[in-house]
């Protein structure tokens, strides 16, 4: 699918495809994938090893589509795709402006009511930015999400990337717009205080953590939980 100005790989689920109008349709954006194959060496390919979010998005029974990144999922080689997409540019406003572009392309032939943002690990952080950018959205979901990206440099010791928008202070989403952020307790990735920090800072948000969870486990044996309930209450993890 077109963007503006980078191409992007969906993923639709059978429902989004033959559905003309969808009252909810829920939108994943995978992590950070691989940037780096070592501390020195940019991958070739940043496409995520581990397809997480994409079996998360199977156990959805509502219409879903995954929402691939520029230079992502095959598209490395693509025209304009450059290492600076998945490093320095990662989440930076012209990769935000061509992922709107892209799903406002898909959805053009589809009458689209309410969209859900579902993002794990950096696409948590892509979730946030895009949201004000996108006027249907009515919920954010972030999993294991760098909300605020100077903070998560800092505890790793790297440099930031300086060309992407930072969540915690580049993020406007609307206070109509329900939020809910979840991280595990035992995540030494992102750690979950920067996910608290970043739910205080808005005005409809909620803060769950779960303690026994890390980055990757085990958010695909809960995740139908999450959905059938749509995170309404905290009661579901009491």
């Amino acid at each position: 699918m077109a963007g503006s100005p980078y191409q992007h790989r969906l993923f639709i689920n059978s429902r989004a495809s033959r559905s003309d109008v969808i009252d909810e349709l829920h939108v994943y954006l995978d992590g950070d994938g691989t940037p780096w194959t070592t501390s020195r060496k940019i991958a070739d390919d940043p496409t995520p090893r581990n397809p997480l979010i994409l079996e998360m998005m199977t156990k959805d029974p509502a219409a879903a589509v995954l929402l691939g990144r520029p230079c992502y999922y095959g598209l490395n080689m693509s025209t304009l795709c450059n290492e600076s997409l998945w490093t320095s540019h990662r989440y930076a406003a012209e990769v935000v402006v061509s992922m709107n572009a892209a799903i406002q392309q898909w959805m053009s032939s589809k009458k689209v009511k309410n969209l859900v943002l579902i993002g794990y690990s950096g696409g948590g952080a892509l979730a946030t930015l895009l949201a004000s950018g996108l006027k249907k959205t009515s919920v954010v979901i972030t999993i294991a999400a760098n909300l605020d990206i100077e903070a998560w440099s800092r505890h790793h010791g790297y440099s930031a990337p300086a060309a992407s928008l930072n969540p915690a202070k580049d993020a406007h989403i609307p206070v109509s717009v329900r939020q809910i952020h979840l991280t595990g307790l035992k995540d030494d990735n992102v750690p979950a205080k920067i996910i608290e920090s970043f739910s205080r800072m808005q005005k409809n948000a909620i803060y769950l953590p779960l303690p026994e969870y890390d980055h990757v486990c085990c958010w695909l044996d809960i995740w139908p939980d999450i959905l059938r309930t749509k995170l309404g209450s905290e009661k579901v993890f009491q």
